[in-house]
């Protein structure tokens, strides 16, 4: 018996990838009749950014500007992915019955698409890959940990970025 899939997280880096595999998965939920919670994950600081910005600010004013530079982008991704989304289906998200959800998190992006996947119950995650020249390593570190850790089904849809490739067109 094939399980029901009623709820699709669908993660996205926002590279030229982003647009066919949005297509597929939009496809794929029609077909099942499933919803989809697009998620984006924002990558905080590396150590070197945080360190420089500390020792030229005072605590305060550091973590002042540390919260507002993550909400701020939070929100333009946000705005972007919402633009994107009624681009790609021609209707506004409160019209259309595909994209239940849109959400931007902070954090490590492994981490996060495991947590959000639980917190959603999400029956399937798909996830863009790239393909192209023979590598010994096939997966992104994003993608290998996922479907490594995953307890639900993940779905990678390999991806090219040639740039004949009509798809392969940066979101942002």
């Amino acid at each position: 018996m094939v399980p029901q899939v009623k709820t699709i997280l669908y993660t996205t880096a926002l590279g030229s990838h982003t647009r066919p595999v949005f297509r597929f998965t939009v496809g794929l939920a029609q077909q099942l009749g499933a919803r989809i919670i697009l998620l984006h994950v924002v990558e905080p600081l590396n150590n070197s950014v945080r360190f420089l910005i500390d020792s030229y600010l005072k605590p305060d004013a550091a973590a002042e500007l540390h919260h507002q530079s993550s909400q701020g982008l939070l929100e333009k991704i946000h705005k972007r992915l919402e633009a994107f989304c009624a681009e790609e289906l021609g209707t506004t998200l409160e019209q259309t019955e595909v994209i239940s959800e849109i959400r931007v998190v902070s954090g490590l992006a492994c981490e996060v698409i495991l947590y959000e996947a639980d917190q959603r119950n999400a029956d399937l995650i798909v996830m863009g890959t790239h393909t192209g020249h023979v590598h010994t390593d096939l997966l992104g570190s994003t993608s290998r940990r996922v479907t490594l850790l995953s307890k639900r089904p993940v779905l990678l849809v390999p991806v090219t970025d040639k740039p004949d490739n009509e798809w392969a067109k940066p979101l942002i």
